[in-house]
């Protein structure tokens, strides 16, 4: 009996030693994953990401990461994003994913300076990790609202009632992008002018090819276009009062940095804009009805009842079915 439970008692330790040796070689395969992702960020995208005060932790089934002096994420065109403290968590089990939450206050600050205070019910991020790099990453937020200074001394206020984004690499595909976003309740505000008259639910759809060198920043934009850059729009969806606009197409820079696109905008059950914006005791904003009257007179029967509109942009110069409407300056 005596030897059998010393036997119990070994074959315990035994393991208990075995699982700390997996979960160090766990911890450390996460900590040299997340440090090889973020040195490739800078390298290839001009992101620098600081983890204050990093810690990785989690024995005996977790694993954490915490930046408990705060996380800053600064931009290549001069923006950064500032956190309390960031605090992500996974498990042993499956070190590949990790789920980070965010600290208060938090706040991003616009290359000209200006800041912009973020305040959310929830705001966290999922981080997929694959063949050593981060290979996915996925936004969520609630109730965000984002407040700062326009010109003078007007305040600007941008609302998000529920959004998430997620940005993903495909195997096959490993230097393009694909990404999703929905954002549900949009809304902004010039001081106290709202600039649309109901919430917007906006989707998007869309896959941008030589993804790294698309985000390093205008400077490599260039090199970017030489490489068959592109962006593919599949969807971007605009809901407004029962109301649909819908744009796809394709876009990349010329040799100039001039923008070339081309695309087309569909508007759908647009008479419903006024009905519920009337049913809310508020009338369509000069932008709004502009845009109407613009599908009104310039677009074409569409097979689904809706009206349509051809966009193109050919160096620079924006036309609407052949009729030029903007003019759009270099990108580099």
């Amino acid at each position: 009996m005596k030897r059998t439970i010393r036997w119990g008692l070994w074959a315990i330790v035994a393991v208990a030693i075995l699982w700390t040796g997996v979960w160090f070689g766990a911890r450390w395969w996460l900590g040299d994953t997340l440090h090889k992702s973020i040195a490739d960020l800078s390298a290839r995208n001009g992101i620098i990401v600081d983890c204050a005060g990093e810690k990785i932790g989690g024995w005996p089934f977790e694993l954490t990461v915490n930046c408990g002096d705060g996380l800053t994420v600064a931009l290549p065109d001069g923006g950064k994003f500032t956190t309390a403290g960031a605090h992500g968590k996974g498990s042993a089990f499956n070190p590949r994913q990790l789920d980070f939450r965010f600290e208060a206050p938090t706040s991003y600050t616009a290359p000209d300076g200006r800041r912009l205070a973020l305040s959310a019910n929830e705001l966290a991020a999922s981080v997929g990790l694959a063949n050593g790099l981060a290979n996915r990453l996925a936004l969520t937020t609630r109730d965000l609202t984002a407040t700062g200074p326009l010109a003078g001394a007007t305040e600007g206020k941008l609302t998000i009632g529920r959004g998430e984004l997620l940005l993903a690499r495909a195997a096959e595909r490993p230097k393009d992008a694909d990404i999703a976003a929905t954002l549900d309740g949009f809304g902004v505000a010039v001081g106290d002018t709202a600039l649309m008259p109901l919430p917007i639910r906006l989707t998007l759809a869309a896959t941008l090819a030589e993804a790294d060198m698309a985000t390093a920043g205008p400077a490599a934009l260039a090199g970017w276009q030489a490489a068959g850059g592109k962006l593919t729009l599949h969807r971007l969806a605009a809901e407004l009062g029962g109301a649909t606009l819908t744009l796809t197409g394709e876009g990349t820079v010329s040799e100039t940095g001039l923008v070339e696109a081309e695309g087309q905008v569909t508007g759908r059950d647009l008479n419903a804009l006024a009905v519920a914006a009337a049913a809310g005791g508020r009338s369509l904003t000069p932008e709004i009805a502009g845009l109407v009257m613009a599908f009104v007179f310039m677009g074409s029967a569409a097979d689904d009842g809706g009206r349509s509109i051809g966009l193109k942009v050919t160096d620079g110069v924006v036309s609407a079915n052949g009729r030029e409407i903007a003019r759009l300056a270099p990108l580099f």
